[in-house]
């Protein structure tokens, strides 16, 4: 009986989080700079891809923050599947509200790869809280975006 009720429950959230994917994108915060009106958001897996074709620079990458530092919003999550992204701010310029997570966003920033040691990871994880979803042991090799302005939907 606890596996169904675990079943179904993650069926709801895979459901409310799918059917809101659908829904336009309406700006509801801005934080940081402007987010240029030219040029279409991708999305993460997108601009992972074009990055990996040597695609360099600036890019807008829309999806769904899952965690943000609880210590005082200095970095959130994005995932686009089983690919996830940590996002910083600019020059350490802004931060975000700390109950920004599973909230719609766009990002202007640039995205990298790089390597994590254990202390950073462990650092990340105790600063996410009891809300971390991220098994993060040991170096691990995380995708990264140093954003320059991020909005933000409000849930509905």
């Amino acid at each position: 009986m606890k596996k169904l009720t675990g079943i179904l429950l993650c069926l709801a959230a895979g459901f409310m989080l799918g059917a809101n994917a659908d829904k336009s994108f309406s700006v509801d915060q801005t934080f940081g700079g402007e987010v240029p009106a030219e040029g279409k958001a991708v999305n993460l897996k997108q601009a992972i891809a074009d990055m990996e074709q040597g695609k360099k620079g600036f890019v807008k990458i829309q999806g769904q923050i899952t965690e943000v530092c609880q210590a005082k919003g200095c970095w959130m999550i994005l995932v686009d599947g089983d690919t996830y992204a940590r996002v910083t701010f600019e020059d350490y310029g802004f931060f975000v509200p700390i109950e920004t997570s599973m909230q719609r966003t766009v990002i202007y920033g640039e995205l990298s790869e790089h390597i994590l040691s254990g202390a950073q990871a462990e650092h990340f994880a105790q600063d996410a809280g009891a809300q971390s979803t991220l098994k993060l042991e040991g170096e691990v090799r995380e995708y990264s975006i140093l954003a320059r302005a991020v909005q933000l939907q409000n849930r509905s």
